[in-house]
Protein backbone atom coordinates (compact mmCIF):
# COMPACT_ATOMS: atom_id res chain seq x y z
CA UNK A 1 0.00 0.00 0.00
CA UNK A 2 1.90 3.22 -0.94
CA UNK A 3 2.06 6.23 1.36
CA UNK A 4 0.13 8.18 -1.13
CA UNK A 5 -2.94 6.19 -0.43
CA UNK A 6 -2.84 5.92 3.08
CA UNK A 7 -1.79 9.95 3.64
CA UNK A 8 -5.22 10.43 1.87
CA UNK A 9 -7.73 8.04 4.22
CA UNK A 10 -9.82 10.13 6.49
CA UNK A 11 -8.33 10.17 10.27
CA UNK A 12 -11.68 8.90 11.60
CA UNK A 13 -11.27 5.58 9.71
CA UNK A 14 -10.93 2.42 12.39
CA UNK A 15 -7.52 1.23 12.23
CA UNK A 16 -8.37 -2.05 13.86
CA UNK A 17 -10.76 -2.68 10.98
CA UNK A 18 -9.76 -5.70 9.10
CA UNK A 19 -10.05 -3.63 5.84
CA UNK A 20 -9.02 -0.60 7.06
CA UNK A 21 -6.40 1.42 4.62
CA UNK A 22 -7.23 -0.63 1.79
CA UNK A 23 -8.86 0.36 -1.82
CA UNK A 24 -12.24 -1.09 -0.70
CA UNK A 25 -12.20 1.40 2.56
CA UNK A 26 -10.94 4.21 0.48
CA UNK A 27 -13.83 3.50 -1.54
CA UNK A 28 -16.28 3.50 1.02
CA UNK A 29 -14.93 6.18 3.95
CA UNK A 30 -15.85 8.99 1.49
CA UNK A 31 -19.76 8.49 2.07
CA UNK A 32 -19.15 9.28 6.05
CA UNK A 33 -16.71 7.44 7.80
CA UNK A 34 -16.85 4.29 9.43
CA UNK A 35 -20.46 4.82 10.87
CA UNK A 36 -22.16 4.33 7.53
CA UNK A 37 -19.74 1.73 6.49
CA UNK A 38 -21.67 -1.47 5.40
CA UNK A 39 -18.95 -3.90 5.95
CA UNK A 40 -19.07 -3.55 9.89
CA UNK A 41 -22.57 -5.39 9.34
CA UNK A 42 -20.25 -8.37 8.51
CA UNK A 43 -20.31 -10.99 11.32
CA UNK A 44 -16.50 -12.33 10.89
CA UNK A 45 -13.00 -10.55 10.09
CA UNK A 46 -12.66 -13.50 7.42
CA UNK A 47 -16.03 -11.91 5.76
CA UNK A 48 -14.59 -8.60 5.69
CA UNK A 49 -11.40 -9.75 4.46
CA UNK A 50 -13.30 -11.67 1.89
CA UNK A 51 -14.99 -8.67 0.84
CA UNK A 52 -11.63 -6.71 0.58
CA UNK A 53 -9.98 -9.51 -1.85
CA UNK A 54 -13.45 -9.36 -3.95
CA UNK A 55 -13.30 -5.49 -4.58
CA UNK A 56 -9.52 -5.81 -5.88
CA UNK A 57 -10.46 -8.36 -8.26
CA UNK A 58 -13.41 -6.65 -9.20
CA UNK A 59 -10.64 -3.49 -9.89
CA UNK A 60 -8.42 -5.52 -11.94
CA UNK A 61 -11.14 -6.35 -14.29
CA UNK A 62 -11.05 -2.70 -15.33
CA UNK A 63 -9.07 -0.82 -17.67
CA UNK A 64 -6.75 1.39 -16.33
CA UNK A 65 -7.96 4.47 -17.94
CA UNK A 66 -11.60 4.02 -16.94
CA UNK A 67 -11.93 7.36 -15.25
CA UNK A 68 -11.00 8.80 -18.68
CA UNK A 69 -14.87 8.17 -19.77
CA UNK A 70 -16.35 11.19 -16.94
CA UNK A 71 -13.28 13.13 -16.96
CA UNK A 72 -13.62 13.82 -20.28
CA UNK A 73 -15.34 17.37 -21.39
CA UNK A 74 -16.10 16.05 -25.22
CA UNK A 75 -18.68 13.70 -25.06
CA UNK A 76 -18.16 10.14 -25.50
CA UNK A 77 -21.61 9.13 -27.69
CA UNK A 78 -20.90 11.86 -30.87
CA UNK A 79 -20.59 10.05 -33.69
CA UNK A 80 -20.23 13.06 -36.00
CA UNK A 81 -19.37 16.30 -34.59
CA UNK A 82 -18.14 15.97 -31.18
CA UNK A 83 -19.82 18.11 -28.57
CA UNK A 84 -19.20 19.43 -25.09
CA UNK A 85 -20.50 17.41 -22.42
CA UNK A 86 -22.85 18.44 -19.76
CA UNK A 87 -23.88 15.67 -18.30
CA UNK A 88 -23.04 12.07 -17.48
CA UNK A 89 -24.85 9.09 -18.95
CA UNK A 90 -24.57 6.00 -16.18
CA UNK A 91 -24.47 2.33 -17.63
CA UNK A 92 -24.64 -1.11 -15.36
CA UNK A 93 -22.26 -3.23 -16.58
CA UNK A 94 -21.44 -6.95 -14.99
CA UNK A 95 -18.79 -9.51 -14.79
CA UNK A 96 -19.20 -12.93 -14.02
CA UNK A 97 -16.01 -12.67 -12.06
CA UNK A 98 -15.07 -12.85 -9.21
CA UNK A 99 -16.71 -16.42 -8.16
CA UNK A 100 -19.52 -16.55 -6.13
CA UNK A 101 -22.06 -18.65 -4.73
CA UNK A 102 -25.25 -18.36 -3.12
CA UNK A 103 -28.50 -20.68 -2.55
CA UNK A 104 -30.54 -22.01 -5.31
CA UNK A 105 -33.63 -20.21 -4.20
CA UNK A 106 -33.44 -16.96 -2.32
CA UNK A 107 -30.06 -17.70 -1.13
CA UNK A 108 -31.13 -21.08 0.63
CA UNK A 109 -30.56 -24.45 -0.33
CA UNK A 110 -27.70 -25.72 -2.78
CA UNK A 111 -24.91 -23.49 -3.32
CA UNK A 112 -24.52 -22.37 -7.49
CA UNK A 113 -22.69 -20.03 -8.42
CA UNK A 114 -23.98 -16.88 -9.66
CA UNK A 115 -24.44 -15.58 -13.23
CA UNK A 116 -23.01 -12.08 -11.64
CA UNK A 117 -19.51 -11.69 -9.98
CA UNK A 118 -19.29 -7.83 -10.25
CA UNK A 119 -21.76 -5.16 -11.27
CA UNK A 120 -20.71 -1.51 -11.76
CA UNK A 121 -22.54 1.66 -12.63
CA UNK A 122 -20.06 3.23 -14.79
CA UNK A 123 -20.67 7.02 -15.97
CA UNK A 124 -19.83 8.65 -19.31
CA UNK A 125 -19.92 11.90 -20.44
CA UNK A 126 -22.46 12.91 -22.68
CA UNK A 127 -23.93 15.81 -24.24
CA UNK A 128 -27.62 17.34 -24.32
CA UNK A 129 -28.14 16.37 -27.58
CA UNK A 130 -26.98 12.91 -27.58
CA UNK A 131 -28.90 12.16 -23.83
CA UNK A 132 -32.01 13.36 -25.74
CA UNK A 133 -31.47 11.28 -28.75
CA UNK A 134 -30.86 8.27 -26.05
CA UNK A 135 -33.94 9.25 -24.44
CA UNK A 136 -36.16 9.85 -26.89
CA UNK A 137 -36.87 6.17 -27.30
CA UNK A 138 -38.56 5.53 -23.94
CA UNK A 139 -40.56 8.68 -24.20
CA UNK A 140 -42.27 7.40 -27.22
CA UNK A 141 -42.86 3.97 -26.01
CA UNK A 142 -44.60 5.56 -22.96
CA UNK A 143 -46.89 8.08 -25.20
CA UNK A 144 -48.00 5.34 -27.44
CA UNK A 145 -49.17 3.22 -24.82
CA UNK A 146 -50.87 6.20 -22.85
CA UNK A 147 -52.39 7.32 -26.93
CA UNK A 148 -53.54 3.82 -26.93
CA UNK A 149 -55.25 3.80 -23.58
CA UNK A 150 -56.95 7.50 -24.09
CA UNK A 151 -57.93 6.30 -27.64
CA UNK A 152 -59.65 2.75 -26.21
CA UNK A 153 -61.34 4.58 -23.44
CA UNK A 154 -62.68 7.62 -26.34
CA UNK A 155 -63.56 4.33 -28.46
CA UNK A 156 -65.72 2.31 -25.52
CA UNK A 157 -67.12 5.82 -24.09
CA UNK A 158 -69.31 5.74 -27.12
CA UNK A 159 -72.40 4.04 -26.83
CA UNK A 160 -73.17 2.75 -30.26
CA UNK A 161 -69.55 0.70 -30.38
CA UNK A 162 -69.16 -0.72 -26.49
CA UNK A 163 -72.40 -1.89 -27.01
CA UNK A 164 -72.62 -3.25 -29.85
CA UNK A 165 -69.46 -5.13 -28.34
CA UNK A 166 -71.14 -6.50 -25.30
CA UNK A 167 -73.77 -7.53 -27.17
CA UNK A 168 -71.68 -9.99 -28.84
CA UNK A 169 -69.97 -10.86 -26.05
CA UNK A 170 -70.03 -8.91 -22.90
CA UNK A 171 -66.29 -9.46 -22.09
CA UNK A 172 -65.09 -7.64 -25.61
CA UNK A 173 -65.44 -4.48 -24.43
CA UNK A 174 -62.38 -5.55 -22.46
CA UNK A 175 -60.86 -7.45 -24.97
CA UNK A 176 -60.82 -4.38 -27.20
CA UNK A 177 -59.53 -2.10 -25.00
CA UNK A 178 -56.26 -4.58 -23.73
CA UNK A 179 -55.61 -4.96 -27.33
CA UNK A 180 -55.62 -0.94 -28.30
CA UNK A 181 -53.11 -0.85 -25.23
CA UNK A 182 -50.90 -3.62 -27.08
CA UNK A 183 -51.31 -2.05 -30.75
CA UNK A 184 -49.92 1.27 -29.10
CA UNK A 185 -47.06 -0.87 -27.84
CA UNK A 186 -46.20 -2.43 -30.64
CA UNK A 187 -46.82 1.32 -32.63
CA UNK A 188 -43.97 2.85 -30.11
CA UNK A 189 -41.58 0.11 -30.72
CA UNK A 190 -41.63 0.22 -34.12
CA UNK A 191 -41.63 4.24 -34.16
CA UNK A 192 -38.71 4.17 -31.39
CA UNK A 193 -36.56 1.78 -33.58
CA UNK A 194 -36.85 3.93 -36.61
CA UNK A 195 -36.16 6.82 -34.53
CA UNK A 196 -32.81 5.17 -33.39
CA UNK A 197 -32.16 4.37 -37.01
CA UNK A 198 -32.94 7.71 -38.13
CA UNK A 199 -30.50 9.08 -35.60
CA UNK A 200 -27.66 6.06 -35.85
CA UNK A 201 -25.41 8.36 -37.79
CA UNK A 202 -24.87 10.83 -35.38
CA UNK A 203 -25.05 8.71 -32.20
CA UNK A 204 -23.31 5.91 -31.14
CA UNK A 205 -26.66 3.91 -30.15
CA UNK A 206 -24.46 0.70 -30.40
CA UNK A 207 -22.42 1.32 -27.15
CA UNK A 208 -19.75 -0.86 -28.31
CA UNK A 209 -18.33 1.75 -30.49
CA UNK A 210 -17.96 3.49 -27.31
CA UNK A 211 -13.89 3.15 -27.36
CA UNK A 212 -14.10 2.03 -23.42
CA UNK A 213 -17.27 0.27 -23.74
CA UNK A 214 -14.92 -1.70 -26.13
CA UNK A 215 -12.21 -2.64 -24.06
CA UNK A 216 -14.52 -3.21 -21.61
CA UNK A 217 -16.61 -5.92 -23.67
CA UNK A 218 -13.48 -7.33 -24.31
CA UNK A 219 -12.45 -8.26 -20.89
CA UNK A 220 -15.42 -10.12 -20.01
CA UNK A 221 -17.93 -7.21 -19.35
CA UNK A 222 -21.59 -7.29 -20.21
CA UNK A 223 -24.30 -5.31 -20.19
CA UNK A 224 -26.57 -5.76 -16.90
CA UNK A 225 -29.91 -4.75 -18.48
CA UNK A 226 -31.31 -4.55 -21.76
CA UNK A 227 -34.37 -2.33 -22.60
CA UNK A 228 -37.11 -2.64 -25.14
CA UNK A 229 -35.65 -1.36 -28.01
CA UNK A 230 -32.33 -3.25 -27.71
CA UNK A 231 -30.30 -0.85 -26.33
CA UNK A 232 -29.02 -0.80 -22.47
CA UNK A 233 -30.65 0.66 -19.65
CA UNK A 234 -28.79 3.79 -19.85
CA UNK A 235 -29.94 6.49 -16.65
CA UNK A 236 -28.58 10.27 -16.64
CA UNK A 237 -27.31 12.73 -14.02
CA UNK A 238 -26.20 16.25 -13.92
CA UNK A 239 -23.79 15.53 -11.38
CA UNK A 240 -20.79 13.25 -10.81
CA UNK A 241 -21.57 10.05 -8.65
CA UNK A 242 -17.96 9.90 -8.29
CA UNK A 243 -14.98 11.48 -9.02
CA UNK A 244 -12.17 8.66 -9.26
CA UNK A 245 -12.80 4.98 -9.86
CA UNK A 246 -8.66 3.90 -10.06
CA UNK A 247 -5.05 5.71 -9.60
CA UNK A 248 -1.81 5.05 -9.92
CA UNK A 249 0.08 4.80 -7.23
CA UNK A 250 3.66 4.83 -6.38
CA UNK A 251 6.01 2.80 -8.43
CA UNK A 252 3.89 1.87 -11.00
CA UNK A 253 1.91 0.02 -8.59
CA UNK A 254 -1.93 0.46 -8.96
CA UNK A 255 -4.18 1.83 -6.40
CA UNK A 256 -7.80 2.72 -6.86
CA UNK A 257 -10.12 5.48 -5.15
CA UNK A 258 -13.44 6.96 -5.71
CA UNK A 259 -14.60 10.01 -4.08
CA UNK A 260 -18.28 10.76 -3.94
CA UNK A 261 -20.09 13.91 -2.39
CA UNK A 262 -21.98 13.93 0.92
CA UNK A 263 -25.23 14.56 -1.26
CA UNK A 264 -25.01 11.39 -3.34
CA UNK A 265 -26.45 8.22 -3.38
CA UNK A 266 -23.51 4.96 -3.61
CA UNK A 267 -23.67 5.12 -7.05
CA UNK A 268 -21.51 2.03 -7.62
CA UNK A 269 -21.93 -1.32 -6.33
CA UNK A 270 -19.99 -4.73 -6.41
CA UNK A 271 -22.84 -7.46 -5.66
CA UNK A 272 -20.25 -9.97 -3.87
CA UNK A 273 -19.15 -7.17 -1.29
Amino acid sequence: MSEELKNNIEPEVDSDCPISRSNLCYWLVEKGGCDKCYIRTLKTADQKQDAKGRWEETLSLLPQDIDETHQAEDCQFCKDEVHEADGYAVVEMAHPEPYFEKGMFFGLGKKVRTPVGSLLSLQFSVCPRCRKVMRMPDVIQVASILLGVVIGIILLMIPGISEKMADLFILLPAIFFVLIIVAGYYVGKNASMAYLKRNADRVKLDLSEVPMIAKLLSRGWFFFQMSGNGMPRISFSKKKAYSRLRRAGQDGAEQEKAQYSQDDDFPLDNMNI
